[in-house]
């Protein structure tokens, strides 16, 4: 998975690396990217496999991980989920509103 990896790097590369995670089972959402052009969850997401050889099958194969392109960015590959955030609670308010009126 593309959250392991991540936490390899961190671990072992570069402990500067920031992104978050919480559950590691694709059910929390923290873990959202943008993982080779699509927004996805990191935990979910496989990385493709090696060859026999133990490299890649295309040069191309390379894994681009990018932050959540609609959000704006903290660090790294963490996003403001303060807008997000904001919204739920507008959402939540509202729907509290309708099971009132009904």
């Amino acid at each position: 998975m593309v959250l392991d990896a991540l936490i390899k790097i961190k671990s072992e590369q570069d402990p500067t690396l920031t992104f978050r995670r919480s559950c590691r089972e694709g059910i929390c959402g923290s873990c959202a990217m943008n993982i080779n052009g699509q927004n996805t969850l990191a935990c979910l997401c496989y990385i493709e496999p090696k060859d026999e050889n133990g490299e890649k099958k295309k040069s191309s194969d390379v894994t681009k991980i990018y932050p959540l392109p609609h959000m704006y960015v903290v660090k790294d590959l963490v996003p403001d989920m303060g807008n997000c955030k904001f919204k739920m609670l507008f959402i939540c308010l509202f729907l509290c509103c309708l099971i009132v009126v009904y």
